[in-house]
């Protein structure tokens, strides 16, 4: 028997549809299905297809849609009804105040791992506050699919020496070191105003000019002494890898879209494979594949049949790209240097234990996510 459509091609020819019409037929479609959220999913579809906020629906309840836009919709809708992720369906998402271009070839970005971002950032503040660095911050994202993370960071970052007083988004006016001239007291004093007046909120920053949308959240006790001037400029170098060479090509897409083409190195790697043997880094962040195979059945079915399986299942007990990339990570890390890596809910214990028999990591701990979960491990190197 042949599927029902919505808004099928010979009832679009009868009459016209308003967008009432259709936000009604939408949801009660996708709720005979068993569609989580219907009228919220209707909304949004609807409101991809108009090209128009979802406030705009209930506006203009009454408008009548094209036959292009019925046509459209229909094709959206079909696909939700088979539970294909909303993420699909509109072709991008939102990560950390951002819009990103997202696709089958990789995993969708999740609000939790937003945390990832946001410890990194802190690292960051907490180090240009201290002046831990006097040449470069090189970082590198393992496993970026998206980019989200990287590119995050990146912008983020950039903003962050930007307002340190850099003269361009990837690098900063010198920090550290004693100066007796005036211009470096005076760039001393803009240094230290500028971090003490970024207050709460974590970050949204314009990429494409580096101004700080959303200011980090910063200690207003920061001084001269905080930010001394360093007798060489501070260059941010971000790498970002993937084994799937779809996803590099879609993450370097949303570098692009953010004003941030050629700012961040992006290359296909299984974990380091790609990186010469002497590459080092201050800071490695990764949300690797750690879902266990007993818990994969268990999966919502629009995670389990529409994102890929090699993103996002870990082995028998979730961790066997865990366990290599702390080891890899480990021999990576310049001295001080922090890792961050995501994990499974149930993987706390074990990943903490993981980490602590490595005795090239010190200071190892396990975050929990805003829900009371175990959601990141955090070690520094030894």
């Amino acid at each position: 028997m042949k599927e029902q459509q919505p808004v099928a091609a010979s009832e679009a020819t009868a009459k016209r549809w308003t967008t009432r019409e259709l936000l009604a037929w939408t949801t009660n479609f996708l709720k005979e299905r068993s569609v989580e959220s219907p009228r919220t999913l209707a909304e949004m579809l609807l409101a991809s297809v108009l090209q128009c906020e979802r406030l705009r629906l209930y506006m203009e309840v009454d408008r009548e849609a094209s036959a292009d836009e019925l046509s459209r919709l229909r094709a959206l809708v079909m696909r939700a009804g088979r539970h294909e992720p909303i993420q699909f369906l509109l072709g991008q998402w939102t990560f950390h105040g951002r819009e990103y271009e997202v696709a089958p070839c990789t995993l969708i970005p999740r609000p939790e791992t937003e945390m990832l971002v946001d410890e990194a950032l802190r690292w960051m503040r907490d180090s240009l506050t201290s002046g831990a660095f006097s040449t470069d911050i090189r970082v590198a994202d393992i496993g970026t699919g998206t980019g989200c993370v990287a590119i995050s960071f990146a912008a983020a970052a950039r903003g962050l020496l930007k307002g340190s007083g850099g003269s361009s988004g990837a690098r900063c006016r010198p920090l550290g070191g004693a100066s007796t001239s005036a211009s470096a007291s005076t760039a001393n004093h803009e240094v230290a105003a500028n971090l003490a007046e970024m207050p709460a909120p974590l970050p949204v920053i314009d990429a494409s000019t580096g101004e700080v949308v959303a200011p980090l959240t910063l200690s207003r006790e920061c001084s001269l002494e905080d930010a001394p001037a360093r007798s060489s400029s501070i260059a941010l170098i971000v790498n970002a890898s993937d084994i799937v060479p779809d996803a590099i090509a879609l993450a370097q897409r949303n570098a692009t879209r953010h004003g941030l083409d050629g700012a961040i190195d992006f290359r296909v790697s299984d974990l380091f494979s790609a990186y010469s043997k002497d590459e080092q880094f201050d800071l490695i962040v990764s949300n690797p594949p750690y879902i266990m195979d007993s818990e994969w059945d268990a999966l919502d079915a629009n995670v389990r049949e529409y994102e890929p399986a090699s993103a996002l299942r870990g082995g028998s007990d979730g961790l066997v790209v865990v366990r290599r990339l702390l080891v890899e990570s480990a021999q990576r890390l310049r001295t001080g240097g922090l890792l961050l890596v995501e994990i499974g809910w149930k993987q706390g214990e074990a990943v903490r234990a993981l980490a602590k028999s490595n005795p090239q990591l010190r200071d190892v701990s396990i975050l929990k996510d805003s829900n009371g979960i175990d959601r990141f491990l955090r070690a520094t190197r030894a």
